[in-house]
């Protein structure tokens, strides 16, 4: 962020403090003025932890904890204060709720069920071994060291700690742009998994504030009781299908009525279902999901996103607050067990990780990058762990620990996400040792390939499958090196293709040597997420005089992989540039009827041809 920015925030943020000076002068000021200083504060915090790569949730935490200790310093005891400020808890008791709400009901509206079931097979299995192998093990470090007391105190502080924060997921896959790839499929989909699952849970946390009174097994039996919030989803689908769909397209043409019908529609269902017996926040989720389910849902999203800032300045400034009510001793005794927790978050999470893509097949590199994302708690385990207090679940000694591991969780996550590819070259060695590979003899012998003056493609895409297909009419078979196992198995299964895939970590440079490449006729790297890996194979490649093509998403790109000695560069955008050019100068001086109308139709054909010839592995690439 340059000055000039820095300058601009600034200004801001004095014009919003001196805009709330007629407002505190005319009565009131003690809830605008504090307000004010915390909103402006919080942006200053920011601008330093966007700069540190950290979550701006803290800064809203941080300044809710300065608030905290301003009014306990005005005041000794709540009563003082109460007395002082006449309404104080009511108001940040009524901030709070409202944050909660409205970061559930835009959680629920950003849940796409396509994330979960785009690979179900993978994500399902890595997300129950995930989900299962978490809770135990944080389970039994409720019960037998956090000083939990009962079965929900233990289940719910095993949740806190288990979740992983979607905010995070998807802010480190943007990093690497890695949404579309194997790892960013299935650490997107154990996310969105592990939220619903926490939601379902937290429906029943109404219930479960009696339990003490039940035994075991009723306890377990009253927590998977979700009779009525089926009911509830259920009249929430029809109710999308049927009244939000033509609702919402009509309310479309504004966005003022856009947003404030859907924030009359959030809070209404959480109220009825706090009048039903059901958690309102587990309401507010399933009710963003019932808008999300519309046609619009994009629109919506864009529309109504300031609705997920508002709900988290509210809750979590007021979170901080809470903090500092409880009182350092509840952290500093605890101290040692809190660090020892944050590391199990940190670590343990990796290793389950590991173990469920091992049972999958996956291999050393997305296995890794798929446990480093998830090494966190979420800020719905916050919110969670807030709820479990408040209902007399949590002990306050319980709450800080919880409280104390998410948030160091947070930060060194955020630390490790920025040198997660760095992290990997490091424990590379070990990972191929786990996850074993396939030796360039058994592979010849099994598919009959012999490794000298083939053709390797690394990675299968669009391109790939052209390129294929062009060796195919010479008859002639073509490697395959990919790290999808989905995509392999296809392959395997498919003996019509003259595609032989290779599982295996397609970043790992033992198998330039291993599968000869530098005896290979040609080597084209069909994966342009990959650039250094690109720029090294380019330069290994050179020193053979073994042709390599490789793809590029940008200019910058492009000229790298030519300075490393890449034969010819793939430039998406340069090459469609070039075809649609030579496209319209034959069709723009047809008639208006048929002008790229034939053209259109073929293109149409093409790619149904690609999709029915690819069947379900077209949607991974």
């Amino acid at each position: 962020m340059n000055l000039h920015q820095y300058c601009r925030k600034l200004v801001l943020l004095i014009v919003c403090l001196l805009s709330a000076l007629p407002v505190y002068a005319g009565g009131g000021g003690w809830v605008i003025m504090p307000l004010g200083l915390m909103l402006g504060g919080s942006m200053l915090l920011i601008l330093i932890l966007t700069k540190a790569k950290q979550s701006n949730i803290l800064a809203f935490i941080t300044m809710g904890m300065v608030m905290g200790m301003v009014a306990r310093n005005m005041a000794s005891t709540p009563q003082a204060l109460e007395t002082l400020y006449p309404g104080i808890f009511s108001v940040l008791s009524g901030f709070q709720q409202i944050g909660i709400v409205l970061i559930f009901f835009m959680a629920g509206l950003q849940f796409n069920i396509s994330d979960i079931t785009k690979r179900p097979g993978l994500i399902l299995l890595n997300g129950i071994i995930y989900l299962g192998f978490s809770l135990f093990v944080f389970y039994e470090m409720a019960d037998q060291f956090a000083g939990s007391t009962s079965f929900s105190a233990s289940i719910f502080f095993a949740l806190c700690l288990t979740i992983p924060s979607g905010m995070f997921v998807t802010a480190a896959l943007a990093e690497r742009n890695a949404e579309k790839t194997l790892y960013g499929h299935i650490v997107t989909g154990i996310a969105a998994l592990s939220t619903l699952f926490a939601v379902i849970l937290l429906a029943k946390l109404e219930a479960s504030r009696s339990l003490s009174k039940l035994s075991s097994e009723q306890l377990v039996l009253n927590l998977w009781l979700t009779e009525e919030l089926l009911l509830l989803v259920m009249g929430l689908l029809v109710l999308s299908r049927f009244v939000l769909k033509p609702v919402t397209r009509y309310l479309l043409r504004s966005s003022e009525l856009l947003f404030i019908g859907n924030l009359g529609y959030c809070m209404g269902v959480a109220a009825l279902c706090g009048y039903l017996g059901i958690s309102p926040e587990a309401g507010a989720f399933f009710a963003g999901i019932s808008v999300g389910a519309v046609p619009y849902r994009l629109d919506v999203i864009a529309k109504v996103g300031p609705l997920k800032l508002f709900g988290y300045i509210l809750f979590f400034l007021t979170l901080g607050v809470e903090i500092v009510s409880l009182g350092a001793s509840h952290f500093t005794k605890n101290a040692g067990l809190i660090s020892i927790l944050s590391l199990m978050v940190i670590l343990l999470k990796p290793m389950i990780s590991l173990f469920a893509g091992y049972t999958s097949k996956l291999k050393g590199y997305s296995d890794f990058m798929v446990g480093t994302t998830i090494n966190q708690c979420s800020e719905i385990s916050l919110i969670i762990a807030l709820l479990a207090w408040e209902g007399g679940i949590f002990s306050a000694e319980l709450f800080s620990i919880t409280v104390a591991v998410i948030l160091i969780s947070f930060i060194i996550s955020a630390i490790g996400h920025v040198v997660q590819e760095r992290m990997y070259h490091w424990v590379e060695p070990p990972l191929r040792w786990l996850h074993s590979y396939k030796s360039s003899k058994e592979f010849s012998e099994q598919f009959k390939f012999v490794l000298k003056k083939h053709v390797v493609l690394i990675a299968f895409n669009e391109v790939t499958a052209e390129i294929a297909d062009y060796f195919k009419g010479m008859n002639e078979r073509v490697l395959l090196v990919e790290g999808d196992p989905e995509i392999v198995k296809h392959f395997k299964d498919h003996h019509a293709s003259n595609i032989v895939p290779l599982y295996t970590n397609i970043k790992d440079e033992s198998v330039w040597n291993e599968y000869c490449f530098d005896q290979a006729k040609i080597v084209i790297s069909c994966n342009s997420k990959t650039l250094d890996y690109n720029c090294d194979l380019a330069n290994y490649l050179k020193e053979f005089s073994v042709p390599f093509l490789a793809m590029a998403d940008s200019e910058e790109d492009v000229l790298e992989l030519y300075k490393a000695g890449a034969h010819y560069v793939l430039h998406s955008d340069f090459l469609a540039a070039k075809a649609f050019r030579e496209i319209f100068s034959q069709e723009i001086d047809q008639s208006a009827e048929t002008a790229f109308y034939d053209k259109g139709m073929t293109h149409l054909k093409d790619t149904r041809k690609i999709r029915d010839d690819l069947g379900a592995i077209f949607k991974l690439v």
